[in-house]
């Protein structure tokens, strides 16, 4: 379990560089705006420092009502939390927001220690991120994949492990959902399954596009650049592909899975082979585990039922003095579907009052490199 060789990108890092140079360029000239104009601009509201102009025109996804997002790079230490700077000037709306040379370059040395560490590592890393570090997870992505007002990328050396830092979280997220989908599917929700099955889909995407170099934190742009992806077709290899392709099938059916006539046939199990399968195809495990964290305690309750009691809600256990289900042992997520409707609604109960978590256990096995 490491970083995937190469640069992830299909394109190289001069053509990236490129490609998104004309984009901006593109941008900037359809509202009027010079890079030289903007870099006056910007030295008199803000002062000395990299520019770097960041978001969807990066992406060449910008539309009419796009900002102008950019982050200053200054030599002198900032302290404490950052709120952005807005200027508005001649009708247009411009965000800057600052950090220094010493907070990035622990970032990026962050991100290089998170990609190469173990998934659990990596995705505790990701999620306590905003926690503790400046500038934070989505700042972090826009300045690897910044463009400077001259048409350079100056931290693109970064993206290799940025993509696979962002891969692994969106991939634990999928493995979540789907673990939620076996859940609801074995307590017999007909409805609930479906909406943790399109959680599922989305954030698979996301992580392939991520695999791929396409790194992009604004969850609205999923969909969009996933149908980029699937039209370019520029795979890293056949096992991504035919994970893409069981995507594409499966976006396809799912809307008819709320069909009455569908007679609630089984979904869950092509969700949770897709994840492992996306897992698989990037090299991050072999197979996945999962277990409860309890978060509170048990207690009497009525005859023959137990009360779990949490900072974050309670759930009502059946037995007295019972365990929770699936809190005593890892168990595979392909043997989540074995659990009866009664201990799958208990344990659905349980992580959505907040009385227990899941724990996400990743395996070496039949893991590609």
């Amino acid at each position: 379990m490491g970083i995937p060789p190469g640069f992830p990108h299909a394109l190289s890092p001069s053509d990236l560089t490129a490609r998104r140079h004309a984009q901006v360029s593109n941008f900037l000239a359809e509202r009027g705006l010079s890079p030289e104009w903007l870099a006056t601009l910007m030295q008199e509201r803000v002062g000395e420092g990299l520019l770097l102009l960041t978001s969807s025109p990066v992406h060449g996804l910008a539309n009419a009502t796009s900002d102008l997002d950019f982050i200053r790079i200054q030599a002198d230490e900032i302290d404490g939390p950052r709120i952005s700077t807005k200027i508005f000037e001649d009708g247009h709306h411009l965000e800057v927001v600052s950090f220094s040379h010493a907070e990035l370059a622990a970032n990026l040395a962050e991100l290089e220690r998170l990609a190469a560490a173990t998934p659990e590592v990596t995705v505790a890393g990701f999620r306590s991120w905003d926690k503790q570090r400046e500038p934070r997870r989505k700042q972090t992505e826009r300045i690897v994949n910044g463009i400077a007002l001259d048409g350079t990328a100056p931290y693109l050396d970064g993206l290799p492990a940025l993509a696979t830092v962002w891969a692994r979280a969106s991939q634990h997220t999928a493995v979540e959902q789907a673990v939620h989908t076996v859940l609801a599917e074995a307590a017999g929700e007909s409805r609930g399954r479906v909406g943790y099955a399109y959680n599922v889909l989305l954030h698979v995407m996301d992580a392939l596009l991520s695999h791929h170099g396409d790194v992009y934190t604004t969850r609205k742009w999923y969909v969009l650049r996933w149908t980029r992806l699937v039209a370019d077709g520029t795979w890293r290899d056949g096992r991504a592909q035919a994970v893409a392709a069981d995507v594409e099938r499966l976006r396809k059916e799912i809307a008819g899975a709320l069909d009455p006539s569908s007679d609630g046939r089984p979904l869950a199990g092509a969700y949770a082979a897709l994840v492992l399968d996306c897992l698989r195809a990037t090299g991050t495990a072999g197979s996945v585990t999962v277990q409860l964290e309890v978060t509170g305690t048990v207690h009497a309750f009525l005859p023959g039922a137990s009360l779990l009691v949490a900072p974050g809600g309670s759930v009502v256990l059946p037995g007295a003095g019972a365990e929770l289900p699936l809190s005593t042992a890892p168990v595979p997520l392909e043997e989540l579907a074995g659990l009866d409707a009664r201990d799958a609604a208990t344990v659905l109960r349980a992580l959505r009052s907040g009385a227990a978590r899941l724990n996400i256990g990743y395996c070496d096995e039949e893991a590609t490199a």
